[in-house]
């Protein structure tokens, strides 16, 4: 196939504050050779063997990152009794389509933050082969977690200092492209504590040495106040939820917001409608006041850590309860909504800043770094507007791996 070119009424490229207007991308074989504005190419759109135009209401984005997921869980009411209940097999069925949705709705990247070994490195090896079509996939396997931890039914169980390192290598030499690990407990798994730390500052601060050595990041799974410091302490790639829990609900001092700032920590807050879905279908539900009250409390959350400078990175946490693998464009509708963020903040939260929390820019197309492999993700809508956020997915082309 000779060189493409892709017209649009508006191109963002995940870096910019603002996307260009009356855009153009180029493609040619496996590389973006040029994105411009539409005047420049003064009559040079004939020398393209292909011109797709796709209007002046489209928009088009570098494909989404979604830094949160678990391929093989359920998104129903029980994540725990549907994981123990259901076959491996199954398991594997719904990981390889829970990956093939969320291409469908513009993710091209997932990074998978807790599924067993065998589903998560079989699904990604599928997909690099060209097996199946699908995201490319960013896997930690099994999460490291204490005996009986959160998540220990898809994790390894570790309760020491020398536990945790041992954990870690054995999750690398199975192919682990990152480390996660549960710092405190969690709501999806019976007999937990989310309040309380799982790992002391000690034993964090040896998985994260363990992983630096051996070249790998590492995510944290954190509610409690106690996990976060444990992670500060440890230095960790990124915090996930970063709820700053305590019995009596949010405990928080802008300090901590600065700490994590200053240790060049990302955090995940894994904004997504899941139990939401249900009040817009019945808003009479019994725990509406204190859904909709800890909602607000959590953006306001999200809102006081990026004034401390802290840089926020977009997961959904999707497989958790009613949060589908197709969400994740709604996800971020509902961020911009609830925390008062610019849509610009957003959407380079999902494009170019996580990206960079996962070392690997290349996993998306910036039109700064041209004869990178490119994935583009036209819209229908203007996802780039003052005060709103509007996506609605349409035709996408991916060129390269």
């Amino acid at each position: 196939m000779g060189p493409l070119l892709i017209k649009a009424g508006r191109v963002y490229d995940g870096v910019a504050e603002r996307p260009l207007e009356q855009a153009y991308v180029a493609v040619e074989g496996d590389a973006i050779t040029a994105v411009g504005r539409q005047a420049e190419l003064a009559g040079s759109a004939e020398h393209f063997a292909q011109v797709i135009d796709l209007g002046a209401e489209a928009t088009v984005l570098p494909g989404l990152i979604n830094m949160h997921t678990h391929m093989s869980f359920s998104a129903g009411e029980a994540i725990f009794d549907d994981h123990q209940r259901e076959s491996y097999e199954t398991k594997l069925i719904r990981a390889v389509e829970n990956v093939r949705a969320a291409l469908r709705t513009g993710v091209t990247t997932v990074r998978d933050c807790g599924t067993l070994n065998g589903i998560a490195f079989a699904v990604r090896a599928a997909v690099e082969s060209g097996l199946m079509l699908g995201p490319r996939i960013i896997a930690s396997g099994e999460g490291i977690t204490t005996t009986g931890g959160h998540l220990w039914f898809c994790g390894v169980e570790a309760d020491s200092a020398e536990e945790v390192r041992r954990a870690v290598r054995t999750q690398v030499k199975a192919g682990a492209d990152f480390i996660k690990v549960f710092a405190t407990g969690g709501g999806s798994t019976p007999g937990t504590n989310a309040f309380a730390a799982q790992y002391s500052e000690a034993e964090l601060c040896a998985l994260t040495e363990e992983a630096r050595r051996l070249d790998k990041r590492v995510a944290a799974h954190v509610h409690g106040t106690p996990g976060v410091l444990t992670s500060i302490a440890a230095r960790v790639t990124t915090i996930e939820h970063c709820s700053f829990l305590h019995s009596s609900g949010i405990q928080y001092a802008p300090e901590q917001g600065r700490r994590i700032a200053d240790a060049g920590i990302y955090v995940c807050p894994t904004i997504f409608r899941g139990w939401g879905k249900l009040l817009a279908q019945n808003p009479d539900q019994p725990w509406a006041a204190a859904h909709l009250k800890g909602q607000a409390e959590r953006f306001d959350l999200l809102r006081r850590l990026v004034e401390a400078g802290v840089r926020l990175v977009s997961g959904s946490d999707a497989g958790v309860n009613f949060n589908e693998f197709t969400d994740y464009p709604g996800d971020l509708i509902f961020a911009v909504e609830g925390t008062d963020l610019s849509p610009i903040y957003v959407l380079k939260s999902a494009t170019s800043v996580a990206a960079e929390a996962l070392g690997r820019d290349a996993v998306i197309w910036e039109s700064s770094r041209l004869g990178r492999q490119p994935t583009c993700w036209p819209y229908r809508g203007i996802p780039c507007k003052t005060s709103t956020l509007s996506i609605h997915r349409g035709w996408w082309c991916r060129a390269g791996g």
